[in-house]
């Protein structure tokens, strides 16, 4: 096929018969065949070259197999490890609030009493600062209601739970430490709950009760039925002694099921305590691609299956095509053989029929897209196509045949290629992919196989090389993985703090209205009380910057003075590295003034900070350098661009270690770390990146191997001038002249009842709904309403979008302030955005009054009338 070399037809005796069909005749001569065998053999051949064609494309649909299956793998254990460390979190959480309420019994044994006001007043101070705790709820040694958080025990709201498993595991083995429950109805909310609990002694040793937390299972049921597994992928919570805590889908069917026999617990969680494998389905015998993970210290086990028939399906597609093109090519390859077998007897037409076949041979390796090189035993080149002259730089077919293979050969790959060349000329068939420098200048990513020449003895006197540019392919590969990665993340992520948020915005509306109602005199229970909603603000930080890497959190820009934000963070980074670290800050006198987030800011300082302690193993040199930048051309940081302006720099440079070229590329990538596992979620620096990318800036990263790491900010400028917005506090507006009603529509029972209350204190006359169709009726009747305070997200199917619209459409007038714990301004239309309002939550009494009393201000005096 990849001889050159052609066939000449003549009838003179001095004529020479060249190419195939001169050596067809003249084996014959020389073997005495008969002539008859002739189109057999080449027909044989044929077969043979369709066989090894085929070959060729079963080997790479085996070789796209099999990476279809590592990526899925590697996909399934990224979601794992998010899902572990998500329950981690929580569990953990909770687990620091029973050992905490438990040490605090112990301590104070008087209040193990039924019903004692200060043993509840205790357990709801507790319980506030965790939002994924519904209550927390302590049990006398017979099982009996002491109190909870709720406000239940007592004389008339007493409570038996020793027929509950949970009161029995922890009764039956006290010392067993936490123990989680399989689903349960609450006996106070009336819904699913998963019971977390640990047992106390008493002072003598003997089991004293138990305290317990419930978890919303339909909140954790909702979130991992937001994880994207497919439409026959589960999902699945395990205790570790083999129950089913939790699966989506089908969650009701399954939780609480037995199957510890599963191979997951008797074979694989045994030998490892995270890997994958493939297993069926429990109800439906498919078989899936599993991961799994043990979560750390926590007796959980967590599971993402993904059915093949979904994953493979784009792995189908190419069978179909490269088969389609295998039937082709061998029906080429028959053809050719058969026309040339037809036209043997008549010498002068089959040689001119070869010659044109040998043409069209040629014409088809010319034009294939992909290097075909035959080279001899000696290494030399015999047969170059179009594709391996363009690759090696050569003008012409002459300037490669003849020449050593190895002349085209990258150095740094010399070794390696030579192990392979080796490999085919002993007779054996490789392949794989190959990334490697061609003389061209280009570096590409290659389906490379060798096959080895053989003669008729078996004896190799060479190979084929065929190489396929897979170069895009790989770069869309890895677009599609990373855009996998972020949807995952930033879906987790906006779940999380859309649910934290509404936990967070009933408990600083209610700490809000205790300091409006605490005299001044009360100055230990107003700390108390500020301190609390201190650490609900610093929750509700956390939810940002967790938004961050995404670019989903909402950002409070202002314009902020850089250089005395850095050196107000200097004494506390100095705290935070250690006196081993010292810290060198050069500021430009005149920096620009800095349109931003100082508290996001504040963050990416830190987290810059901790990662170079750890690159110069907590001894060294960190620079902080502050200065103005001016762009006049658009600034490529690998990923997107910023255009041309003027900005402020913050370059953050350590004298550690250094990292390589490729782990530089990818430092911004959501969990991908160098550190031991345990010691980094891989989260630092994509959170600073997404930061400076929302800002309207970018984040650069500069380092070398054994010289250290700069990383950069590139943030938008203000300009000289300097202005602080003040953040809303408690601070609220002075109360109505008359007590207007306002509707407010909240799903959430706590924080319509927060907003309610905060009304009520602010003089007005709220009416809480909690769905469109009750805030419809409830405006439809006479008495006049004032203004809407609504929520974006309702259930029934009408968000408060909806509800807005019609509103705006019967009365017009009505003003209207739209509240979200997603808190993403683009969420409210270009249509009401200049005529409303959005509250974030969590929000404080001063935002709402804030909001209220703007809203009221531009309405018309008559107020809303029904119609």
């Amino acid at each position: 096929m990849l001889d050159q070399t052609k066939a000449q037809a003549g009838d003179q005796p001095a004529s020479r018969h060249k190419g195939f069909a001169g050596a067809l005749t003249r084996a014959e001569a020389r073997l005495g065949l008969n002539r008859r065998w002739t189109p057999r053999i080449i027909i044989l051949s044929g077969l043979v070259l369709a066989v090894l064609c085929d070959a060729f494309v079963a080997h790479m649909l085996s070789v796209n197999y099999r990476e279809t299956y590592r990526t899925i793998k590697a996909a399934n254990g990224d979601l794992a490890r998010a899902l572990e460390e998500y329950m981690l979190r929580n569990i953990q959480g909770v687990d620091v609030l029973l050992s905490g309420t438990i040490n605090n019994l112990a301590k104070n044994p008087a209040l193990l009493t039924a019903g004692n006001p200060a043993l509840i007043d205790e357990l709801k101070q507790r319980v506030a600062p965790y939002p994924i705790a519904n209550a927390i709820v302590v049990l006398d040694a017979d099982g009996k209601l002491l109190g909870d958080s709720l406000g239940n025990g007592g004389p008339g709201r007493e409570q038996n739970f020793a027929d509950r498993t949970y009161y029995k595991a922890q009764r039956d083995d006290p010392g067993r430490g936490l123990f989680i429950d399989v689903p349960v109805f609450s006996r106070v909310r009336n819904s699913l709950v998963l019971v977390v609990s640990r047992a106390f002694l008493t002072p003598e040793g003997r089991f004293g009760g138990i305290v317990f937390v419930p978890i919303d299972y339909e909140n954790l049921r909702q979130f991992f039925l937001s994880l994207n597994v497919g439409q026959r992928g589960t999902v699945t919570l395990y205790r570790d002694d083999g129950t089913i805590l939790l699966r989506t889908p089908n969650a009701d069917e399954f939780a609480g099921r037995d199957v510890r026999s599963n191979r997951l617990f008797t074979y694989y969680l045994p030998q490892a305590p995270s890997g994958s494998f493939e297993g069926s389905g429990m109800t439906d015998g498919t078989s899936r691609s599993i991961s799994y993970r043990r979560v750390a210290g926590m007796p959980l086990v967590v599971t993402i299956a993904r059915d093949p028939v979904e994953f493979l399906a784009g792995w189908k597609n190419n069978a179909l095509y490269y088969s389609v093109i295998a039937a082709g090519l061998n029906l080429l390859i028959a053809g050719f053989g058969f026309g040339l077998a037809r036209q043997w007897r008549l010498r002068a037409t089959s040689e001119q029929a070869l010659r044109d076949n040998l043409e069209q041979h040629q014409l088809v390796t010319e034009n294939v897209p992909a290097l075909i090189v035959h080279v001899l035993e000696d290494g030399r080149i015999r047969y170059a196509n179009r594709v391996a002259r363009d690759w090696y730089a050569a003008p012409s077919t002459d300037a490669i045949c003849g020449r050593k293979i190895e002349d085209f050969i990258d150095p740094s790959h010399l070794d390696e290629a030579r192990a392979k060349i080796e490999a085919a000329l002993a007779g054996r068939t490789t392949g794989g992919e190959e990334k490697t420098t061609f003389p061209d200048g280009r570096e590409r990513w290659c389906e490379t196989i060798r096959v080895p020449d053989c003669r008729q003895d078996g004896k190799v006197r060479g190979y084929f090389v065929l190489s396929v540019d897979i170069t895009e392919r790989k770069r869309i590969e890895d677009e599609l993985r990373q855009a996998q990665k972020m949807e995952a993340i930033g879906q987790l992520a906006g779940g999380i703090a859309h649910d934290s948020n509404n936990m967070l915005a009933a408990t600083l509306g209610n700490l809000d209205l205790l300091l409006d109602t605490l005299p001044p005199a009360e100055v230990s229970a107003r700390s108390l009380a500020e301190r609390a909603a201190e650490a609900a603000e610093r929750v509700a930080d956390l939810n940002r910057r967790l938004l961050a890497f995404a670019r989903k959190q909402t950002l409070r820009p202002q314009v902020t003075d850089v250089n005395q934000l850095v050196c107000a963070m200097t004494t506390i980074l100095q705290r935070t590295l250690g006196e081993t670290i010292e810290i060198e800050v050069a500021q430009d006198p005149m920096l620009w003034q800095c349109l931003i987030d100082p508290t996001q800011l504040q963050n990416a300082l830190l987290n810059l900070a901790l990662n170079a302690r750890d690159a110069m193993a907590g001894q060294g040199r960190l620079t902080i350098t502050t200065a103005n930048a001016v762009l006049d051309q658009p600034l490529d940081d690998g990923d997107e661009r910023i255009g041309p302006g003027e900005y402020v720099t913050i370059a953050v440079a350590d004298r550690g270690a250094g990292m390589s070229p490729e782990i530089a590329r990818r430092a911004f990538e959501p969990f991908f770390t160098t550190k031991e596992f345990g010691k980094g979620s891989g989260l630092g620096l994509s959170m600073v990146y997404g930061f400076a990318r929302q800002s309207g800036g970018t984040a650069v990263i500069a380092s070398q191997v054994g010289q250290g790491t700069q990383v950069t900010l590139y943030l938008p400028s203000a300009g000289p001038g300097a202005s602080g917005e003040a953040r809303a506090g408690t601070t609220r507006l002075p109360r109505p002249d008359r007590a207007e009603r306002i509707l407010v529509v909240e799903d959430n029972p706590l924080v319509g009842a927060m907003a309610s209350t905060m009304l009520s204190s602010m003089g007005y006359s709220p009416v809480v709904v909690v769905n469109a169709a009750a805030a419809i009726a409830e405006l439809e009747r006479p008495e006049p309403v004032a203004l809407l305070l609504t929520d974006i997200v309702l259930p029934d199917g009408v968000t408060g979008l909806d509800l807005a619209r019609q509103v705006r459409h019967r009365w017009p007038e009505l003003p209207i302030v739209f509240m979200s714990g997603f808190a993403d301004p683009s969420l409210v239309p270009e249509d009401f955005r200049a005529t409303t309002k959005l509250l974030a939550k969590p929000f404080r009494l001063g935002q709402l009054s804030e909001a209220i009393v703007s809203s009221l201000a531009g309405r018309p005096a008559a107020g809303r009338t029904a119609t």
